[in-house]
């Protein structure tokens, strides 16, 4: 039964509705020609109509778009999250299901962004999507909302700065005095938008004003519910435990505290969740050390501290702050592996040979004590070959044999098909008021790669053990993209003269695609071919069943490495101290699926909310340079426009269909282009452009650019035979 859906009480009239739309009604009926069918007197109309309301209302039947009346068991249902539009319409995500339920702005029964929703498929609209509408919403994502007060006669509404969540709150009660009119106030919602009603709430904090970028990441963590504080049970739970483990060796726990062990963090990171050590063998072999702080040790399943880790489920990464999944004492104090103090770890011991093949390996309990804090900013030049004046050149040999074993570790990654994509990563530059000054790219150093190899390989390692030991676990997944999305891909390619290898008995793998993606690299088609690969791909999530990493042609995969700041990574530790064959589900305080669901889903908020900080860091600093004009290169097309990334900083935006007026433009969806119907000119991902910036839009999070003129960079032109002509465009899409 539907959750929420009650027995008919009994009634006749109820009875006879039911009866006949399971016996006799074939498919959905329209309420008028039920009642019509139904009826034994005209007298008898209005009870009818007014017991099909009530049927409705207690969810024993449902209400279609047009009219029409089913019963919810014999339709399609689906239950899955409500991602929504800035527009109003939506798409129900439902696990199970390849294609995503399109749910048309009238659809929606008041379902806000990331609602748990129950959804009934209607069929496909006119772009072939599959239709649908929402018949219940299972749970709400929030409970409260962030938006900007406006101020009426009688009263104030607050509108929601996420863009997504397209209602208008009613305030009640008073808005505190200091308020004014554009102020930014989170609101706790009191009612939702159901049933045609206005939703409202009272105000429960007020940030202050909009204009003030120090409010950015206030703004961003009010939106996702975030906090950098912790409820005081946690924090005394926390300093308990840090001061009661004792940090010593003993039983099934092995001392390395003799051994050479250095971390290699950013400059700026406080948090070493990992650290490395490589011991040569006179044979020629290699045992390589990855240790990884003990988060396990101290935080029991099922406490105060766990709990909260479990609902947080990762830290998050702001441009001036970290929201931490544990306290400050534990994160940046016993759990890190700071130098010169020992540290509880749990140890990957891998043998390499000579060309970095595994020989064997081992996983452990460890103490260690990390002789340096090393950085990748100063070790990159150790690598490269230079000999800067930085106190890790002391460690020059050691890490100069690290780097050559991760390079050998990478060559056999790529041979198995492994997808390099070396997408540039935003930096954002803030003075101290927290107004951005710069977007830079971030530094790939030799020494990022150097510690993802090994970091690659523990999470390899334990991944295989899980296999091993259980039934099911915790693992990292990323699934093989669907065959509508590779025959999209094959299309795109396919016209720029590429294509994916045909498969004898079909089948498709990663190194067909990583095979692409070295063809072109360093190429002009280098963008534009590594952009459409990576849209054509899954989503990487957690899942009890090891399905497998796509993007990294491996077949067992978990994430063990950073436990301090992810908590599947902390579920991976306390499966490898279970006996084997256990079901690990009944030693942990949640079932093992249901911790996959929600960090998958936690991390999914975790990236919108550092996304959404980013952007409205790159809003303020576009908002400098209207008027301005840059080179860049086309990112992305769609029916309403193409994207931009500028040459000379890590920015984004869209230039509008609307906006080009020298022709009529058609959007090519399989070729991913804009084609001029009269001048045959073409945007596609890769062409170089030149744009200035128009506009900038804070409440939708956007950046407008209008193409400047037709001098220096344009993209090609093709014209057809005989055509001549020019007409502007009138915004069609």
């Amino acid at each position: 039964m539907v959750a929420g859906k009650k027995e008919p009480m009994g009634n006749s009239l109820e009875q006879r509705i039911l009866s006949f739309l399971k016996e006799e009604a074939q498919k959905p009926i329209r309420s008028d020609r039920l009642i019509d069918a139904i009826i034994l007197k005209k007298k008898e109309r209005k009870e009818i109509a007014r017991a099909l309301d009530h049927l409705v209302q207690e969810k024993n039947v449902l209400i279609l778009q047009g009219g029409y009346v089913a019963l919810p068991e014999r339709l399609h249902l689906r239950t899955g999250v409500f991602l929504a539009h800035p527009d109003g319409y939506g798409f129900v995500v439902a696990e199970g299901f390849s294609d995503d339920l399109f749910v048309p702005v009238s659809a929606t029964l008041g379902a806000m962004h990331q609602d748990k929703v129950l959804a009934v498929l209607t069929g496909k609209d006119g772009r072939g999507r599959t239709e649908g509408q929402v018949f219940e919403v299972v749970s709400r994502s929030r409970k409260s909302v962030v938006g900007t007060i406006r101020f009426f006669e009688g009263g104030a509404t607050l509108h929601p700065r996420d863009p997504r969540l397209n209602h208008d709150f009613l305030v009640l009660g008073e808005v505190p005095r200091e308020v004014k009119n554009g102020d930014l106030a989170v609101l706790e919602i009191s009612r939702y938008p159901e049933g045609g009603r206005i939703p409202e709430g009272h105000i429960i904090q007020t940030l202050g004003e909009a204009s003030n970028p120090g409010l950015d990441t206030d703004l961003v963590m009010a939106t996702y519910q975030l906090s950098v504080t912790f409820p005081d049970p946690v924090e005394e739970e926390a300093h308990r435990v840090a001061r009661a483990v004792a940090i010593v060796p003993g039983q099934g726990r092995e001392d390395l505290r003799d051994r050479t062990i250095l971390t290699i963090d950013g400059d700026s990171a406080r948090d070493f969740d990992d650290a490395l050590s490589l011991e040569e063998k006179p044979d020629g072999t290699v045992e390589v050390g990855i240790h990884i702080a003990d988060v396990a040790a101290y935080v029991s399943p099922g406490g105060v501290l766990d709990r909260e880790a479990y609902r947080r489920g990762t830290s998050v990464y702001f441009p001036d702050r970290v929201v931490p999944m544990f306290p400050e004492v534990l994160s940046n104090g016993v759990l890190s592996l700071n130098p010169d103090e020992d540290r509880l770890t749990r140890t990957v011991q891998v043998l390499l040979d000579r060309d970095g093949a595994i020989l064997s390996s081992r996983i452990f309990r460890s103490v260690i004590r990390s002789r340096m804090r090393a950085t990748y900013s100063r070790v990159h030049p150790i690598l490269a070959g230079e000999s800067p004046d930085v106190p890790e050149q002391k460690l020059s040999r050691l890490l100069q044999s690290m780097w050559r074993v991760a390079q050998k570790l990478k060559k056999a990654r790529f041979e198995q098909g492994s997808l390099d994509f070396d997408l540039p990563e935003p930096e954002i530059v803030l003075d101290l008021r927290g107004e951005p000054i710069d977007i830079i790219r971030s530094p790939r150093y030799l020494s990022h790669q150097l510690v993802e190899e090994f970091m690659l390989l523990a999470n390899r390692i334990v991944a295989q053990e899980l296999t091993r030991k259980f039934p099911v676990g915790m693992f990292r997944v990323h699934e093989t993209p669907s065959p509508e999305k590779i025959e999209d891909l094959g299309l795109f390619l396919g016209a720029l003269g590429l294509s994916i290898p045909v498969r004898k008995g079909g089948g498709f793998r990663t190194k067909d695609l990583s095979g692409i993606l070295e063809a072109t690299r360093g190429t002009p088609l280098e963008k534009m071919v590594h952009f459409s690969v990576l849209r054509s791909l899954k989503q990487a999530r957690y899942d009890t069943r090891p399905l497998g990493h796509f993007g990294l042609a491996m077949e067992d995969y978990t994430h063990f490495t950073s436990p301090i700041r992810r908590y599947p990574d902390l579920i991976v530790h306390r499966l490898l101290d279970m006996p084997s064959g256990s079901n690990p589900s009944e030693r942990l305080s949640e079932p093992l699926d249901r911790v996959a669901n929600h960090v998958s889903e936690r991390e999914r908020v975790s990236v919108d909310a550092e996304r959404m900080a980013i952007d409205l860091k790159r809003i303020r600093f576009m908002a400098q340079h209207l008027g301005k004009t840059f080179e860049g290169t086309v990112s992305g097309v769609t029916g309403f426009g193409f994207f931009v990334e500028l040459k000379e900083i890590l920015v984004e935006g869209l230039v509008p269909v609307s906006s080009l007026h020298d022709d009529y433009y058609v959007y090519d969806e399989k070729r991913h282009l804009l084609r001029g119907e009269s001048t045959r000119r073409e945007f596609r991902i890769g062409d170089p452009v030149k744009i200035r910036v128009a506009r900038v839009d804070s409440e939708r999070l956007r950046i407008e650019f209008a193409m400047d003129g037709e001098e220096g960079l344009e993209p090609r032109k093709r014209k057809r035979k005989g055509s001549s002509s020019r007409r502007r465009s009138s915004g069609r899409s």
